[in-house]
């Protein structure tokens, strides 16, 4: 193979996290942030209830099942093909959307631009996978953080637009984003789909021969070549020169560790939905005003930001097991501060919880994938993702309504905080049985740098 060579010196997988981010700026800060502003002018013009406004807000999770294939699609049609696909649909849904006036359209389209959330989603870490092993946390954190940051950016913009030109322009201009500021770098940066190909190794490191390799995962220490280690490392090597992603779905679904992942998921974001979804109502509820209460919201998505960051650059550097319990503590100390509000309506605890939850938000994915790739060494992130990503969309469009029925039930938000609070406390209960007893050390480049390189289940 003829060998490329990045330009300008610049290791091309940066390029591709520059354009993984700006891609989530558009299709989660434009199309999911953003289009929650337009349920009011909807409202208002068509007359609809709020129920029925709402709805076209959580239709996107009818698409969750389709999250199961995430990992056949990208063995099939490949990482760039799946990122470029959902962009376009949405872009093209979204276009749509302006034209029609009638709910059964907008609901149609706003399920199908689901579609195209779920196909850029599944995506994201097994293109990170590609380019990173060392910094892979980090590098995902980044990724992800675009979508916040895409909200704390393009929601006051499209309010404005709003206001101004109607909520019919806001969607065109959000189009308009997607088709430039979202595709245009993933198109500029396809074509390379590892570092091979520029003769360069994951992370920019010089190329090392497969055969010398020990297998591990981001969050893992490296271990001696057991025999398992070496038959993981030879198939995930022809893996990666495949391009392909190793592992099968079945090697998920046929463990009982996965289960148990699965179920720590359900509690974990059953806890963290219930938080989100009805965090404006016990805000409101507590005194403070709508404003307050969307600034609330606001600071949550840039904690968020901060979260995938710091989330990302801590597993690059500490065990699984400390981030995992650093996760539960923040959702267990953002469910109490919220309740503090409802109970005492204390600003300090609305600072507090906006600044655990957010953290939260943005860490708690990236915690769930650094286990599961420790976990299943040999399984791509491709289908351990597209299995979990599955437990979590789940729990969180049930975990709403969920919530909300506690709530009429006992008529009040203490009751409800306080059995939100609990499940995270059940969450934490379950993940520390799974992290106990396990050596969930740092990525081996911080302790052994002349270790030859290994192969990962990209």
């Amino acid at each position: 193979m003829t060998e490329l060579r990045a330009s300008g010196g610049t290791y091309h997988g940066n390029k591709v996290l520059a354009a993984l981010f700006m891609a989530g700026f558009m299709v989660y800060g434009g199309g999911l942030y953003c289009f929650v502003l337009l349920v009011p002018p909807l409202t208002e013009e068509f007359h609809w209830s709020r129920a029925a406004t709402g709805g076209l807000v959580t239709a996107f999770w009818l698409s969750a099942p389709l999250i199961l294939l995430g990992g056949s699609a990208i063995k099939r049609f490949g990482a760039a093909r799946l990122l470029i696909t959902g962009i376009v649909v949405e872009a093209l849904c979204l276009a749509l959307l302006s034209t029609v006036s009638t709910f059964g359209e907008m609901y149609l389209l706003r399920v199908a631009m689901g579609v195209g959330k779920v196909m850029f989603a599944v995506t994201l870490p097994y293109a990170v996978s590609r380019w990173f092993l060392r910094h892979y946390s980090l590098a995902l954190g980044l990724a992800w953080s675009g979508w916040h940051v895409g909200g704390l950016v393009l929601a006051p913009i499209t309010g404005w637009i709003i206001l101004h030109y109607g909520w019919r322009v806001a969607c065109l201009t959000i189009v308009a984003g997607l088709l430039t500021i979202g595709l245009g770098p993933i198109l500029a940066t396809r074509g390379p789909r590892s570092p091979r190909e520029f003769g360069l190794d994951l992370d920019g490191d010089p190329l090392q021969h497969a055969d010398a390799a020990a297998t591990f995962s981001p969050g893992q220490t490296v271990t001696a070549t057991a025999n398992t280690d070496s038959a993981a490392g030879e198939a995930t090597a022809d893996s990666v020169a495949a391009a392909k992603p190793a592992g099968r779905l079945r090697d998920l679904l046929g463990s009982s560790t996965f289960w148990m992942i699965a179920v720590t998921t359900l509690f974990f974001y059953f806890t963290y939905g219930g938080l989100l979804t009805h965090q404006p109502s016990v805000v409101e509820g507590a005194g403070f005003t709508p404003r307050l209460s969307s600034i609330v919201l606001g600071s949550t998505a840039g904690f968020a930001a901060v979260g995938g960051l710091g989330g990302g650059w801590l597993l690059d550097r500490f065990s699984v097991r400390v981030v995992g319990i650093a996760m539960h503590f923040l959702l267990l100390a953002g469910a109490l501060s919220l309740l503090w509000v409802a109970r005492t309506h204390s600003a300090a605890a609305l600072v507090a919880y906006a600044v655990c939850f957010g953290i939260t938000i943005g860490g708690s994915d990236l915690y769930f994938v650094a286990l599961l790739r420790r976990r299943f060494p040999t399984v791509s992130v491709a289908y351990s993702y597209s299995a979990w990503y599955f437990c979590e969309i789940l729990t969180l469009s049930l975990s709403g309504p969920a919530a909300g029925r506690i709530f009429d039930l006992t008529g009040n938000y203490d009751a409800t905080l306080a059995l939100l609070a609990g499940s995270a406390v059940v969450a934490g209960v379950l993940s520390w049985f799974i992290l106990r007893g396990t050596a969930l050390g740092r990525t081996a480049r911080a302790h052994a740098p002349h270790t030859p390189h290994r192969a990962i289940a990209d």
